[in-house]
């Protein structure tokens, strides 16, 4: 009960020049997953998705659609002082493959460091999928999956990765709090 509690505390919405996103915490691990939307009506629609994590988590994954099954993933690493991320896909609970259905562009701004990594990413093809999509407003849910295990190859973005050993679960935040006006969307992007 504690965990939670201290991960749904860690739900914070923030706002610089207008621009607002949305973040949350993952207790355990330090992993802080963040996102900004457009103002739509409904999906589909571009999502700016950041996520720091501590320099011991080899990579960190969010389900934009709540859970690992049928639905696209994002997963980011670090690869010695570059960030790579992939959207990925699984049908079952096995690693799950690239998906074609989904584009993950890297910023410049992505880095790593001595105690860190954080990507930044602007996700295309995530907010609707064959079977679901992502909330443009009210309460939202989206999976996690984190670990310190390495990757088969981090240079490539069809790289094999292993299970989420350091942990897996489910948030939930009001992605009211991370909608943007169409200008204040083009401006995160623009920071690219």
């Amino acid at each position: 009960m504690m965990r939670f509690l201290v991960s749904a505390l860690a739900v914070l919405a923030t706002a610089v020049h207008g621009q607002k996103t949305i973040s949350w915490t993952e207790a355990t691990s330090g992993v802080v997953y963040s996102m900004a939307i457009p103002a739509v009506d409904a999906a589909p629609f571009e999502v700016y998705l950041s996520i720091t994590a501590p320099a011991n988590i080899t990579w960190a994954a969010i389900a934009l659609g709540g859970c690992m099954l049928r639905s696209p993933l994002v997963i980011a690493w670090k690869n010695s002082t570059n960030v790579v991320a992939a959207p990925r896909w699984a049908t079952e609970y096995h690693p799950p493959t690239l998906y074609n259905g989904t584009s993950v562009i890297v910023s410049k701004t992505s880095s790593v460091n001595a105690t860190h990594w954080t990507a930044n990413l602007l996700v295309n093809g995530g907010s609707s999928w064959y079977g679901g999509t992502v909330k443009s407003s009210g309460s939202a849910t989206f999976g996690w999956g984190v670990s310190n295990r390495p990757l088969a190859n981090p240079a490539s973005v069809d790289s094999s990765i292993g299970f989420h050993n350091v942990g897996k679960g489910h948030f939930e935040i009001d992605i009211t709090a991370a909608r943007n006006s169409p200008s204040d969307f083009e401006s995160i992007k623009s920071k690219w």
